[in-house]
């Protein structure tokens, strides 16, 4: 049963939320993909990030998740430092050279910026849409074997490299690297979302199995169908399958 991927989201959950969305927008001049308020003191934002996408939350969210890590390529590195140092001149940048700098975001998430040499590279740059390259979330996993099983066995995610303590992973249209989690890192748990093809056909995969631990379910209202489901990974990290509400119905419809 083959389930086909597509948009995949980076989630982030944030104490300081308007800190967060101008540290996203105005800082790395991320552009908006949408906005919403669920209850008032529940707010996300979602950015265009290269390939990726990068979604914010505020706290209280559930399942709620701690410090995070992503790269993401840019096309001109130098002229995005030189935004980001115009906006928050006093910000946190642990490493910095021609090819990669790593800095931290308000709450101490680690963002790694890399210079993108690909052919679409080049030219004119847009000082405000700069990430055009490859996006990778990173997880750590406790155990990377345990981990390839969930995401590559049973999730269906194609293994791209294989490192002594990683794993690259292609993950709808971005990347996802699984890190072995070493001794005293205080990174994780993250969480991931995934636009799936077939909701309901990975829920009946994961779900019979004697070790699936959901963290929560989201039905559609008009039809017998589940429109997201959230589940953990062995190691802790929240993994959401979801589907647009149109092939929602679309799947019901045709069986």
């Amino acid at each position: 049963m083959n389930i086909t991927f597509h948009e995949c989201r980076y989630i982030l959950h944030l104490k300081d939320y308007d800190s967060g969305v101008f540290f996203y927008r105005e800082v790395l001049g991320l552009q908006p993909n949408y906005n919403w308020s669920i209850v008032p003191d529940q707010k996300g934002y979602r950015f265009y990030m290269g390939s990726g996408r990068l979604e914010i939350t505020q706290i209280p969210f559930t399942p709620r998740q701690g410090r995070s890590e992503f790269l993401a390529q840019c096309s001109d590195l130098p002229l995005c430092m030189e935004r980001i140092l115009e906006e928050m001149p006093h910000i946190e940048i642990l490493s910095q050279d021609a090819r990669q700098v790593t800095l931290r975001d308000t709450e101490g998430n680690l963002v790694h910026l890399l210079q993108d040499d690909s052919l679409c590279s080049g030219g004119d740059v847009d000082k405000t849409d700069m990430f055009t390259g490859t996006f990778t979330g990173v997880l750590y996993e406790d155990d990377l074997a345990a981990a390839q099983s969930f995401y590559c066995d049973r999730l269906g995610l194609p293994l791209l490299e294989r490192q002594e303590d990683a794993l690259l992973l292609q993950a709808g249209d971005a990347q996802l690297l699984l890190r072995r989690r070493p001794a005293g890192c205080t990174l994780g748990p993250s969480m991931i979302g995934l636009e799936a093809s077939s909701v309901n056909k990975l829920y009946d995969r994961f779900s019979q199995s004697p070790d699936y631990k959901e963290a929560g379910v989201l039905r559609d209202t008009d039809f017998d169908a589940r429109r997201l489901f959230q589940m953990y990974d062995p190691s802790g990290n929240v993994v959401e399958i979801y589907a647009y509400l149109r092939n929602v119905r679309e799947e019901i419809l045709m069986h």
